[in-house]
């Protein structure tokens, strides 16, 4: 358990708090992206449950090897989704299952990392989530003394990594390790992940709060069963994404978010105990906010 009590009484002090929790994550992060980048692989499985910040932490390892002139390739097992006119079911039930193994095109993606192997130029897919379909397809080329990110929560799944036997390559694995205590009010680390996914799926991929809640019982089931499991066979590094001044930040826009369940909906249960939660908090504004921070996953470059 992780407590944070703080308060403030002007912008500056907001400012100097959200700096000094940035300048905490750099450290852990660049930390883990030298340790990576010291171990000389070729191919890097980046993993975690959904919104632990992963693209964050790709792009500061592809800078770190590219100082050192290894130029690097980032491959994202989600544009491997089937179409969403593909069935793609829990077994036995009619809830759609965004996270099995199943929603990825297999075959493909194992043409892609043979070819890869061979050095090979691909066809990687490009998924859009706001159609559920694959948009167009882009060409990559693998330079000869490159390296291969293969990233996305499925990477520690058993089905991906067995792609890789006999392949040198590094495990890395993101995720909020922490359950905290802000100011007296109580957030699970599920809650502070789902807090980050009602925000990001709401502004870029279309989907509403009751979606997303609609969702959260088989993305939990899944990282429970596919992910947590191996994480620790697979991923040689681990990173904690927590960010302090994280929840405050996220009021100013998960109220308005959850206000939209109705409360005749299943999901109302959950939203009003989220929202009462972020309603006793204070808000950070998000131009307090580094231009750089993990941030920009949920909530866009500014």
């Amino acid at each position: 358990m992780k407590y944070i009590n703080i308060s403030f009484t002007c912008e500056s002090e907001k400012i100097s708090f959200v700096n000094r929790c940035e300048q905490e994550f750099e450290k852990r992060l660049c930390e883990i992206s030298s340790r990576v980048k010291n171990t000389g692989a070729e191919v890097l499985l980046l993993s975690g449950p959904t919104c632990s910040g992963k693209t964050t932490t790709a792009n500061k390892i592809i800078q770190d090897f590219e100082d050192i002139g290894r130029p690097v390739t980032v491959i994202s097992l989600d544009d491997f989704f089937k179409p969403r006119n593909e069935e793609r079911s829990v077994d036995g039930e009619e809830e759609i299952d965004y996270d099995s193994v199943n929603a990825l095109d297999l075959d493909m993606l194992t043409e892609c990392v043979n070819n890869a192997r061979q050095g090979k130029t691909l066809e990687v897919p490009v998924y859009d989530f706001i159609t559920q379909t694959t948009s167009h397809y882009r060409t990559v080329e693998i330079a000869p003394n490159g390296v291969i990110i293969f990233e996305g929560i499925q990477a520690v799944y058993p089905e991906i990594t067995r792609l890789f036997e006999n392949r040198d390559y590094i495990g890395v694995f993101i995720n909020v390790d922490d359950d905290v205590m802000v100011n007296g009010v109580f957030f699970s680390r599920d809650d502070i992940r789902l807090s980050r996914r009602l925000v990001r799926d709401y502004k870029f991929r279309g989907a509403s709060a009751e979606f997303t809640l609609f969702l959260w019982g088989n993305v939990r089931a899944n990282e429970d069963k596919s992910i947590y499991p191996y994480k620790n066979e697979i991923c040689k590094f681990q990173l904690n994404s927590l960010m302090d001044y994280e929840l405050f930040l996220l009021r100013g826009y998960i109220i308005d978010i959850l206000n939209e369940v109705d409360e005749n909906s299943k999901y109302y249960s959950k939203a009003k105990e989220l929202k009462e939660k972020f309603l006793k908090l204070d808000t950070i504004s998000y131009d307090c906010v580094p231009r750089n921070s993990l941030y920009t996953e949920f909530l866009g470059k500014k």
